[in-house]
């Protein structure tokens, strides 16, 4: 009531309740006002008999006024004005004629008394205002008893009852008529309610599918305005019991589908699916009714409940998986064009049964229910989920995303079973992991789970994250619990739950613990307060652990399936778990799934305990990936949190600021955690943010329970010191903890936006234990560069890669990066090289500056042996090229691109030239039609690029002639872009002439003679691209040489000279003139390279002057002074002027002899030389400078004419036959000399080259244009016809020759000889054996050029004659081992960086021939090995035969195999040596060395090893009186084979074979798919330890102790079994969980080498288990003597 006003007393304010009555309530006031009535008057009596008796009101209102037990006294004013009412006639009517009155609660107010006046009352105001998202909810929900609810949702909630309970009526009535019963209801009405079809032969009635869709309207807007308790809870059972008659039909429907049907029997089976969609549409009225009364358990029956399970889980299986399963393109293909003809039908069928399942979520969530029934929806649930859908839409029958809804349905089953069902939760588990591997991981259809912001995601992803977020959250059951807890608290302590919560008293003690006073007094007590927190601290922390122990459960069985596969092999769960850690780490910063953190940082654990236990590498490479995801996940939720604080930089809110304030903490590394949990910081925000979004949702209603535990976590484990506001939040969190619903109460708090709460979440992932491991992350992929696994190197550098293109501060946070790419640029694997390269561009990338560090890495390995290698560091350094600025790198990166551009791999010669054209040229092509209208800033850089050129065409020889090369292939007919690069080349070359010109126009440090003789290549390369004008320019350059630069310059101005005037169309003959006369005069003053560049350009003016005279004087006068200084004798000092001029006169005679043809001026040589009549003017050259040839002379003299001799020769090859010319040849390749030597191969070469060239151009020309093409007007001057025999010749008679130079030394005379016998060998002058066998040895050459060309030249003879120079194979093997043991001092087997065998190049050529010659080879191969005892080489400190065979046992340990029954044969051979000829070497050890003979041994006990070590210790009693020959025999053949075993055993462990594979192969005779294949290896095994083992053996050699004790190692080989050890081994090795190991105990038959008398390998009689005893050792005794320190390879080798 209104209190008086009294200024002394504070009057509280009213309530909102109180407004709420006060404001809606209408009083009418009268005055002056009747005196209340007493008790006894008569109104009051009536009204308090009618509520005692509940008689004489309508019913409705009987019922809703309930009694209430009242004491006996006077009435109040309430019951008065009741009474007054009562008195009104209305209120005296029958039941019947009522009318509905109105439902709001009516509340009388008394009436003011007479003398009351309204000033004497005040009007407080409500301090308790509800808070703005408060008060909207407020104004958008009428409140009860409100005017609006009045008028609107009564009156709905009533019509929606009424029309509901007409529906029923008709029903009942419809179906009493058609029970026989008599109705009211008129039969067509009747009729529409039912519906008759046909089942099995009889017909059945059924619910009208009208009046399902009716009933479910209807019951769906009852149960949407509360009125659905108005009807009756009998006429309720009836519908369902009428509609459970539906149900059980479809039990008895035939609805399975069968691929043989025809086009009517489908149609028959549409009209059975029809029927079961009417009873799916009853199944949801059933389910409905019982959502409506889900306290009623006779409406909520089992039975009923069971039916509606089991009609579903006949309609989904029977119809709908099958069409969903059945695809266009299998043997079911009719089906689908059937079944496309009633999608529609058939579709209907599935909404009906989504909207079933969707109803049964709502069920879940109200009613309890037995387990059967859940079992079955279980079952089904999980059922759908991993149906295989279609990958496209033209595959589909309904349509991908429509089956889609339906599973995310089954998945809200699932996951409401798993949330109400705690004992539940580990079988939904197991059955969902199980069926894992029946999941997509390609195509479209992976990930078709769709989020809120449009992302898809697999949904099992989603599920399992649901499922560990619910785990973090009580069961309903516990909730129930703790409201009825609460209710009896405030009840009284006598209170007792009902009937229907007697399921909650088992959860009462839960519930307990969840029951704590949400008054803010109750935390103004210590003791209080810290037991409160205390509970909330253990709930909470239990609840996480629940959701841990899920987590890990589900990664670790993820994990321990992926183990144990591949990517590209046939189970999908590695892939499976890459999409799963995809998936999750895409959702990392997604506050809609906070288990994405928890799984997360399960499966860090888990790849970090593979990391540092002794995993398997394909588990560390499969750990090192996921890392580097997920420390990029890190870096990118970074990013992303710091866009989202960005975002927030112009918003005025104290929230913004607050959060982007702990987002700079946290970056600085000063953020104080407990910052995080205040009231109003992130973990807040974000929860506010969950609630905004759809708090009424499952999913968003696990994630808000499951982020809530984690903030009650973070919270109550702050160390922090008790506050006002820490107990405000602990408060609050107990209060949200109880119900699981978040409800904000605070209006002091701000509402939160969405960039607020998606920065408020990812702030708190940020700093939970996953985040925090980063740097650990980061340090383990550093750690693991290291690593000996060569896949893990390379891995592990992936991973860092990936991690820094997202965090590329990465670089400066760890200093020890660039060492370790800098060491891994020369690791021994190339998978390592190319990784480290991929890493190393991302730092520059990142980083411009680190180019300078990684520059010199990156130009060596573009020289590097791998394809792949070459080629990431050519991209590499283009990508340097055009962020760098320095000409030095800029110009280093250009020769490295040409020197690739020339490569042996067409692949890296394509690519560089491609990426030379896109540096120098294509910038330019836009110019290429305005080149007279440029700006000056493209002049400059066109200067800045043909400067490059320029500097670069001063590197060596090779780049030169790479420069050419790569110009004449982007300028030739045919090319891409040769207009517009012919057009730049011309640009190039007229600045190149501005800046020979004008001084001030070059560049610093360039100087005239580098811009000239870059020039030089362009007119080697294109003479077109020079015009007259620019040669008028060069003519000064070669009149006036005074002073030795002018020489440089004359030599390159010559060179362009005798390039480019044969293609200038109109050439002046002023100029020619200008150019002969200047080049005559300085003849006498130019050294030897420039003459012979002034020959050829004097040779071809005279071709168009046509003016010989001065040459034939030139060269007539030379021959005078060589026949004068022919008699004097040149050797002694005072001859030295005539040696000098005798040597010019040589050097002009060569040149000119070479390059001009006088053949045709014989005349004009007679008159010239008196007393000469020969027919041959070049022969009359050689002969006046052949007697300085000889040996008789100074070795300069004789070098100069031996090498003007040569250059006459390869101008007239005739002049090779004359038997002078020959001897003088035979004299010099005979002598020693190196120097001479290399003269006449050098002349013998280019004269080869000369031949194979002019074979080439008469080729192309031929199949160009269809006829011999001559040479034009200026053509060449030499003639080919000439070398017809001279060819054959000199390789018929110096072949030996150059043999024998070629294999004496690896200098460059050897490389020229090697060159001589290559063009041979191309030419096909002698037949391959003799030149072959010298090619393989070459090929084992340290020098890269020599290896090379011999490499070369054997492919090429290979494929011409293979079958022929299979039977030289084995001569070369043994030439190859005396190179290498003679020449390069190295007699091993293979070389190191990585291991790999000498004779690889040559293996490489025969895996080229088909497999049955590769196995004739591999055999003849393995024989080489095998041997004689009593012919054994002897001879130096390692016995010759042991050296040879040691290579060849090296070299078949590191042969790269091709095919797998190759390598199993080569295996096989290796071990019929050691069992042929082992035998017989281990019984001579044992009677000779050992003494051990039959009768010795049967004198003992004979089965006893007492008897067997006694036999041994007499045996090992005298060794000494062997002979020292004799023991040193015997040892060098137990070392060969015990090698041989070692090499037969690393392969098998290298490449993971089996005896059993080596027995299969034998019996299909190489016919299996699996044996054809090439073999991979093992991980982790290296060739170190066989190295050492056969070193070690090899050793023994250094006492006689040694060499005793490895022929007893030997002997205890052949006599042990040891084989069965090695699998148990292998699996120590860490591969042998993954690989079968070999050879394997369980394997019978093992090709074992014996001591025994027998031939042949012995079969196993049993294999050795770990179960049951080991047998004795069988075969020969140990000897008594201790065993040797050195282990078998079969024994305890790892081989790592």
């Amino acid at each position: 009531m209104p209190r008086k006003r009294d200024e002394r007393t504070t009057v509280p304010p009213l309530g909102p309740f109180a407004n709420m009555v006060l404001n809606s309530t209408e009083l009418e006031n009268r005055y002056p006002t009747p005196t209340s009535p007493d008790a006894s008057s008569p109104g009051h009596q009536v009204i308090v008999r009618a509520l005692e008796s509940k008689q004489g009101l309508p019913p409705a209102v009987a019922g809703r006024y309930p009694m209430t037990p009242t004491t006996p006294g006077p009435a109040s004013s309430n019951e008065a004005a009741f009474a007054s009412n009562a008195r009104i006639p209305d209120c005296q009517a029958s039941a019947s004629d009522l009318k509905p009155i109105d439902r709001t609660p009516v509340v009388l107010v008394p009436p003011l008394s007479a003398v009351s006046r309204p000033s004497d009352y005040v009007t407080f105001k409500d301090d308790q205002s509800p808070s703005p998202r408060k008060k909207k909810r407020l104004e958008e929900t009428p409140l009860a008893g409100s005017a609006s609810q009045t008028r609107d949702q009564r009156a709905t909630g009533d019509a929606a009852s009424s029309n509901l309970q007409a529906l029923l009526e008709e029903i009942s009535e419809a179906d009493e008529q058609n029970g026989g019963e008599s109705s009211s209801i008129t039969p067509s009405v009747a009729d529409s309610h039912f519906i008759w079809a046909d089942q099995e032969d009889a017909q059945v009635r059924l619910l009208a599918p009208a009046t399902l869709v009716k009933l479910d309207t209807c019951l769906q807007k009852a149960i949407a305005a509360g009125s659905i308790r108005d009807i009756s809870v009998d006429d309720a059972s009836r519908l369902q019991e009428l509609c459970g008659k539906d149900l059980t039909i479809i039990q008895s429907s035939e609805l399975s589908i069968d691929t043989a049907w025809s086009s009517d029997e489908f149609s028959a089976w549409i009209q059975r699916a029809a029927i079961a969609e009417t009873a799916l549409r009853s199944a949801r009225i059933v389910v409905r009714i019982m959502i409506g009364f889900h306290e009623v358990k006779k409406i909520c029956s089992e039975e009923i409940l069971q039916k509606v399970v089991d009609a579903l889980n006949k309609a989904v299986t029977s119809c709908i998986i099958p069409i969903i399963e059945t695809r266009p393109k299998e043997l079911g293909s009719e089906i689908f064009n059937l079944a496309s003809t009633h999608s529609k039908e058939i579709g209907q069928l599935l909404y009906q049964a989504n909207r079933v399942m969707r109803m049964l979520v709502e069920i879940l969530d109200r009613v309890d229910i037995a387990e059967e029934i859940i079992t079955a929806m279980e079952f089904l649930a999980i059922r759908i989920l991993f149906v295989e859908n279609a990958m496209n839409e033209k595959e589909s029958i309904l349509g991908i995303q429509k089956f889609e809804g339906l599973r995310r349905t089954a998945m809200d089953i699932v996951s409401g079973v798993f949330s109400r069902y705690s004992e539940q939760r580990a079988f939904i588990f197991d059955e969902i992991l199980t069926s894992f591997q029946k999941l997509p991981t390609k195509g479209s259809n992976a990930r078709l789970f769709k989020l809120s912001d449009s992302t898809s995601i697999q949904l099992m992803s989603a599920l399992i994250m649901r499922l560990v977020q619910t785990s973090a959250a009580p069961s309903q059951r516990i909730i129930k619990a703790a409201k009825i807890q609460n209710a009896s608290s405030r009840k009284g302590k006598n209170f007792r739950p009902s009937s229907s919560d007697a399921e909650s008293e088992s959860t009462s003690d839960t519930a307990a613990r969840l029951d704590e006073s949400d008054s803010l007094s109750d935390a103004s007590s210590d003791e209080a307060g810290k037991d409160q927190n205390g509970r909330l601290a253990k709930e909470a922390n239990a609840l996480n652990d629940s959701a841990a122990k899920d987590a890990q459960y589900v990664i670790r069985y993820l994990v321990q399936r992926a183990m144990t596969a591949s990517k590209t092999g046939d189970q999908p769960h590695r892939h499976l778990l890459d999409m799963f850690a995809e998936d999750l780490i895409s959702l990392l910063g997604n506050p809609e799934w906070p288990a994405a953190e928890l799984l997360l940082r399960a499966l860090m654990v888990s790849m970090i305990s593979i990391t540092e236990n002794k995993s398997t590498a394909p588990a560390k490479n499969m750990a090192l990936e996921l890392l580097g995801m997920m420390g990029s996940a890190i870096s990118e939720l970074v990013a992303m949190t710091q866009s989202y604080s960005r975002s927030l930089e112009n918003q005025e809110s104290t929230s913004s600021g607050y959060l982007r304030q702990l987002f700079d903490d946290y970056l600085d590394g000063s953020l104080d955690p407990s910052e995080l949990t205040n009231w109003d910081g992130p973990y807040r925000m974000a929860m506010a943010y969950l609630a905004s979004i759809d708090s009424n949702s499952l999913p968003t209603r696990s994630a808000q329970a499951y982020y809530l535990t984690q903030w009650a976590r973070a919270a109550t484990s702050s160390q922090s010191a008790a506050d006002p506001k820490r107990n405000l939040l602990l408060s609050h969190l107990r209060k949200a903890f109880r119900s699981k619903v978040w409800e904000p109460s605070d209006s002091t708090v701000d509402p939160v936006t969405k960039g607020q709460g998606r920065l408020g979440y990812a702030l708190t992932v940020l700093n939970m234990n996953f985040c925090r491991q980063f740097d650990s992350i980061f340090k383990i992929l550093l750690d693991s560069i290291t690593s000996e696994q060569t896949t893990v190197r390379t891995r592990s550098l992936k991973s860092v890669t990936q991690m820094l293109e997202k965090d590329p501060s990465l670089l400066d946070r760890a200093r020890n990066v660039k060492g370790l790419l800098i060491k891994c640029a020369t690791d021994a694997s190339p998978m390592v090289r190319d990784s480290t390269l991929m890493l190393i561009g991302k730092c520059i990338q990142q980083r411009p500056a680190l180019e300078q560090e990684f520059f010199k890495p990156v130009v060596s390995l573009a020289n590097d042996a791998t394809v792949s290698v070459r080629k990431r560091s050519m991209k590499l350094l283009k990508e340097i090229f055009a962020l760098n600025k320095r000409k030095e790198v800029k110009m280093i990166v250009g020769e490295c691109l040409l020197r690739r551009s020339s490569d042996a791999d067409k692949g890296v010669s394509e690519m560089a030239t491609q990426m030379l054209e896109d540096i120098w040229l294509s910038s330019f092509w836009k110019y290429a039609d305005k080149a007279d209208d440029i700006s000056v800033q493209d002049k400059l850089a066109l200067k800045e690029q043909m400067d490059l050129i320029v500097a670069v065409a001063q590197g060596s020889d090779a780049v030169c002639s790479a420069l050419v090369s790569f110009l004449r292939g982007i300028l030739k007919d045919g090319a891409k872009s040769a207009g517009v690069n012919f057009k730049v080349c011309q640009m190039f070359v007229s600045t190149a002439f501005d800046s020979i010109i004008d001084p001030e126009a070059r560049s610093e440090g360039i100087e005239q003679k580098h811009v000239v003789q870059a020039l030089t290549v362009f007119a080697t390369a294109s003479a077109q691209l020079f015009s007259a004008e620019q040669l008028q320019c060069l003519q000064p350059y070669i009149s006036n040489l005074s002073n030795p630069e002018d020489f440089s310059l004359l030599r390159s101005v010559v060179i362009i000279f005798r390039c480019v005037l044969p293609a200038m169309p109109a050439i002046q003959q002023s100029l020619l003139v200008e150019v002969q006369k200047a080049l005559f005069n300085n003849v006498s003053k130019l050294g030897k390279m420039e003459l012979n560049e002034v020959a050829a350009c004097l040779w071809t003016i005279n071709g168009v002057l046509q003016n010989p005279d001065r040459l034939v004087r030139l060269v007539a006068s030379v021959v005078k002074g060589l026949q004068k200084l022919e008699e004097k004798d040149l050797s002694d000092a005072s001859g030295k002027e005539d040696s000098r001029r005798a040597r010019k006169y040589i050097q002009i005679a060569g040149a000119f002899g070479k390059h001009c043809n006088f053949e045709g001026h014989v005349a004009e040589f007679q008159a010239a030389l008196a007393g000469w009549k020969g027919l041959s003017v070049s022969a009359m050259i050689v002969n006046s400078i052949g007697p300085f040839a000889s040996n008789k002379q100074l070795s300069p003299l004789r070098l100069d004419a031996l090498n003007s001799i040569g250059l006459i020769c390869q101008s007239s090859p005739l002049l090779f036959n004359q038997a002078q010319i020959s001897d003088v040849f035979q004299q010099a390749l005979t002598e020693g000399q190196s120097d001479l030597q290399n003269i006449v191969l050098s002349n013998f070469r280019d004269f080869f080259m000369m031949q194979e060239g002019q074979s080439l151009s008469r080729n192309e020309a031929y199949q160009a244009h269809g006829t011999v093409v001559t040479n034009g007007k200026l053509g060449g001057s030499m003639k080919a016809s000439e070398s017809d025999g001279a060819s054959a010749l000199i390789a018929q008679r110096f072949l030996h020759n150059v043999l024998a130079i070629a294999l004496a030394s690896q200098d460059a005379s050897a490389l020229a000889a090697t060159e001589v016998v290559a063009s041979i060998n191309r030419q096909g002058l002698v037949h391959p054996k003799e030149s072959g066998p010298a090619l393989v040895a070459l090929e084992t050459s340290t020098n890269p050029a020599i290896a090379d060309t011999a490499y070369r030249a054997h492919s090429d003879l290979h494929q011409q004659h293979e079958s022929m120079f299979e039977r030289e194979y084995m001569r070369a093997i043994l030439e190859a081992y005396r190179y290498q043991r003679d020449i390069v001092h190295d007699p091993l087997g293979f070389r190191t960086s990585p291991y790999a065998s000498k004779l690889h190049s040559m293996f490489e050529i025969i895996k080229s021939s088909k497999s049955k010659y590769q196995k004739k080879f591999l055999s003849n191969f393995c024989s080489r090995i095998d041997f004689d005892v009593d012919k054994l080489d002897l001879s130096g400190e390692v016995p010759a035969s042991l050296q040879y065979a040691r290579f060849l046992i090296e070299n078949l340990a590191f042969f790269e195999y091709g095919r797998v029954d190759e390598l199993l044969y080569t295996i096989t051979c290796m071990e019929k040596v050691v069992a042929d000829t082992g035998s017989g070497i281990a019984h001579n050890i044992n009677t000779e060395i050992c003494h051990v003979t039959v009768d010795a041994i049967l004198g003992n006990t004979q089965e006893t090893d007492a008897g067997i070590e006694a036999a041994m210790s007499q045996g090992t009693a005298a060794p000494q009186d062997v002979a020292p020959s004799r023991l040193r025999q015997l040892t060098t053949a137990s070392i060969i084979l015990s090698c041989l075993w070692e090499t037969r055993t690393y392969l098998r462990r290298l490449y993971g074979l089996s005896s059993s594979q080596q027995r299969r192969e034998s019996k299909s005779n190489g016919k299996s798919k699996d044996v054809s294949k090439a073999p991979t290896k093992v991980n982790g095994i290296g060739g170190e330890k066989l190295v050492a083992a056969i070193a070690e053996k090899v050793a023994s050699f250094s006492n006689r102790e040694g060499m005793v004790q490895q022929c007893q190692a030997f002997v205890d080989l052949l006599s042990v079994d040891h084989e069965f050890k090695v699998a148990a081994e292998g699996e120590a090795d860490g591969e042998g969980a993954m690989r079968p190991w070999t050879p394997s105990g369980d394997e019978a038959g093992s090709p074992v080498p014996t001591s025994g008398g027998s031939r042949g390998p012995v079969k196993r009689k049993r294999s050795v288990s770990a179960t049951t005893t080991p047998q004795k050792k069988r075969g020969r005794p140990s000897f008594g003597r201790r065993k040797s320190s050195r282990k078998s390879v079969d024994e305890d080798e790892d081989w790592q």
